[in-house]
């Protein structure tokens, strides 16, 4: 799903059709239509952060080599968060992690983790896919958004609109989900 999508799903949300409209046919946006579109793409990165971390993990499975046996994060496809499990010689093996890297006795090993996603650009594509969906993510940037612009009354509703969403989509995966993080009011 396009970054761009979302983006104008929640323009639509916040009633800001013209911007949308605007948005998709390429148009030249005014500087505060701009400011707009850029919050809302702050948000965006803010909440599908929150809900690879939080909700829907993304996984990711890699295949790295080290002379020492120590593996820099920044060797991996992405940058994780949680490592799930090592692969070494066709035999789960244990690991050490650290600040920077993570250190294994093997020189090559086969890494499923959890990873954060990058922030994306307008034109980008959203890690997530069809289990997400572009109206949830358009429903916490929105939250996002009203909650930055100080109204805290639209927020609070829209915020609420976008838990009910995760809980839906959270009892629809095979595994129902993962616990939701306290939540305080």
């Amino acid at each position: 799903m396009k970054v761009k999508d979302v983006i104008l799903s929640a323009l639509s949300v916040l009633g800001r059709r013209d911007i949308a409209a605007l948005l998709k046919a390429g148009g030249t946006l005014t500087a505060g239509d701009a400011e707009v579109v850029e919050t809302l793409l702050y948000c965006f990165n803010a909440t599908e952060d929150e809900l690879a971390r939080k909700y829907f993990p993304l996984v990711c499975t890699d295949t790295v080599i080290s002379s020492n046996g120590e593996f820099n994060y920044t060797i991996f496809l992405h940058a994780p968060v949680k490592i799930n499990k090592v692969i070494a010689d066709g035999k789960e093996v244990e690991f050490e992690l650290f600040p920077k890297f993570m250190r294994v006795d093997a020189k090559k090993i086969t890494v499923e983790f959890e990873y954060a996603p990058a922030k994306k650009t307008i034109d980008g594509d959203s890690d997530f896919g069809s289990e997400v969906g572009e109206y949830l993510l358009a429903l916490g940037s929105v939250a996002e958004y009203c909650l930055i612009n100080g109204e805290t009354e639209a927020a609070e509703i829209w915020e609420e609109k976008y838990r009910r969403h995760i809980d839906g989509a959270q009892k629809r995966l095979p595994s129902g989900g993962t616990i939701p993080p306290r939540r305080w009011i």
